[in-house]
């Protein structure tokens, strides 16, 4: 390891100054680190969406799961990068098989859950301890460390963050007269072309936080190490060295000779042997007088608390004690701690998600918030569509009995026109009724999915199949049998019976 070649400053740093170097050199090189990460993520990412293509979940699980298997390629090239050699591409993904197969299998297992593990990740790779080891590096250079607990859980949220953003800029960014996604679906009832959307938003996410993650937990090694084994001061020392060099090589061999010159006309100078003659006693006194003169010393009194009180039975040295219970106090103390980080990890998860759902739920319900929130929001909610591919929906175009005016029109052999005024009057009855918002632009797919999101399962049935009848005799010119229709109406009149077609 070259010090005297890297290229940031090396100088003690708490936790969060390291990270912010961290970040700082994810910025610098964000484009190489980045396109690693994709180039890692992206086939997985494609070989599950082509075997799992019926299950999405599951596609974008094993994307996450493999992380460790993407970032040890990173690390490998701020490590280089760091030390002045940048390599490109394809170079670096030449040294995958010495870099990702080491430990892999552990990683993806019993240590995919490590909160530390961006801090921990140098040790494996860089390093390359194993075992007993690994555990002793370990131990010493995560000592009193808890920043790596904390920048997993950051990254976490701003994943999540950038995840729902990427889905309100899909939302937000399509004009109404085109827009085929409904925000309250698109979030707690996707359909398969909106998890997919959704799948693509958390691999751009974990793309965009990757670089950052991995050289934030590099940047917290590096300042442990500069901590522990002082490459601050080995660099100061390096550099001075180098320096008294430059120097002695720029003198002169016009300055070498006058030197010379000088020594032979010195005139065979002899140190004073008196000093040397001193005996040990006399050199005693006069070390004395001279540690006595102020230059050299100095007394400082200091005051503070001391507590003077004791115990009766004062406690035993901890050196007294048995290997075993000294063992068992520190397991017990290193759980302890780990576990407290990790509950206030999963506290604070917990109080985000339950913030962010306030949030959604104040922004969802904003009209009832108000003063006269019921009229006020009756009064924004936007007007019910007139027509709908070619069906006039107004109340008052309906007659009072549509069953009955149903069966007139199939005595008349008006197949057509009573299945249509069958359909009229269900979607009539639910938007009077308020448990139904279609806009202008909806088909009937998609008035058959917003009524299975609001109705009871038998009215849902019934409008399926009703449709399904309405499509082929409209479209497809294939009229059903007359007496499907009547028991069609019969149904009706049990499940939308009462509705007056002139309610306001």
């Amino acid at each position: 390891m070259e010090l005297d070649k890297i290229a940031v400053t090396v100088r003690p740093r708490t936790p969060w100054e390291a990270i912010d170097l961290g970040f700082t050199m994810a910025r610098a090189w964000f484009v190489p680190l980045w396109l690693l990460w994709l180039t890692l993520a992206l086939p997985i990412y494609l070989l599950s969406a082509l075997f799992l293509s019926e299950q999405p979940i599951w596609v974008i699980v094993i994307v996450w799961w493999c992380k460790p298997a993407y970032e040890p390629l990173l690390l490998f090239w701020l490590s280089r990068a760091l030390f002045a050699d940048k390599l490109g591409l394809a170079g670096t993904l030449k040294q995958a098989k010495k870099v990702i197969p080491g430990q892999l299998l552990a990683n993806l297992t019993w240590r995919r859950f490590n909160p530390n593990r961006s801090f921990n990740m140098p040790v494996t790779v860089l390093e390359k301890l194993k075992g007993k080891a690994r555990k002793k590096r370990l131990a010493v250079l995560g000592r009193g460390q808890q920043a790596g607990t904390w920048l997993t859980i950051a990254g976490m949220h701003f994943e999540i963050i950038l995840e729902v953003s990427f889905v309100f800029l899909i939302v937000i960014m399509l004009p109404e007269e085109l827009r085929w996604l409904d925000l309250d679906n698109f979030l707690f009832n996707p359909g398969r072309l909106e998890q997919w959307l959704q799948h693509l938003g958390d691999l751009l996410a974990m793309s965009l936080i990757a670089p950052f993650y991995v050289a934030a937990g590099f940047a917290l090694y590096l300042t442990r190490r500069t901590e522990l084994e002082a490459w601050d001061i080995e660099i100061a020392f390096r550099r001075l060295i180098n320096r008294k060099q430059a120097r002695w090589s720029g003198l002169s061999a016009a300055a070498l000779l006058l030197l010379f010159c000088g020594g032979l006309l010195s005139g065979g100078y002899t140190a004073d042997a008196t000093a040397a003659e001193l005996d040990v006693r006399e050199a005693k006194t006069t070390i004395q007088q001279v540690l006595d003169d102020p230059a050299f010393g100095k007394h400082k009194q200091v005051t503070y608390w001391k507590f003077i009180g004791a115990d009766d039975q004062p406690d035993a040295h901890p050196e007294d004690e048995h290997w075993l219970v000294k063992w068992i106090v520190q397991l017990m103390e290193g759980f302890a701690q780990g576990f407290a980080a990790f509950g206030k990890g999963v506290l604070l998860m917990v109080a985000g998600v339950l913030l962010a759902w306030l949030l959604y739920k104040a922004w969802a319900n904003r009209a009832f918030l108000v003063i006269g929130s019921l009229s006020s929001a009756r009064q924004n909610r936007k007007p019910k569509p007139a027509t709908l591919f070619g069906l006039k929906l107004e109340s008052h175009s309906l007659p009072d009995d549509i069953a009955g005016a149903c069966r007139q029109l199939l005595q008349q052999g008006e197949i057509r026109q009573a299945l249509g005024l069958l359909y009229r009057g269900v979607l009539v009855a639910l938007l009077q009724h308020e448990r139904l918002a279609i806009p202008d632009s909806a088909t009937e797919g998609e008035c058959v999915e917003r009524v299975l999101a609001v109705c009871p399962a038998d009215q849902g049935a019934f409008f399926v199949r009703l449709t399904r009848l309405w499509v082929a005799a409209a479209y497809g010119h294939r009229l059903p049998d007359a007496q499907l229709v009547v028991g069609l109406c019969g149904e009706w009149e049990q499940l939308f019976g009462g509705v007056s077609g002139h309610v306001e």
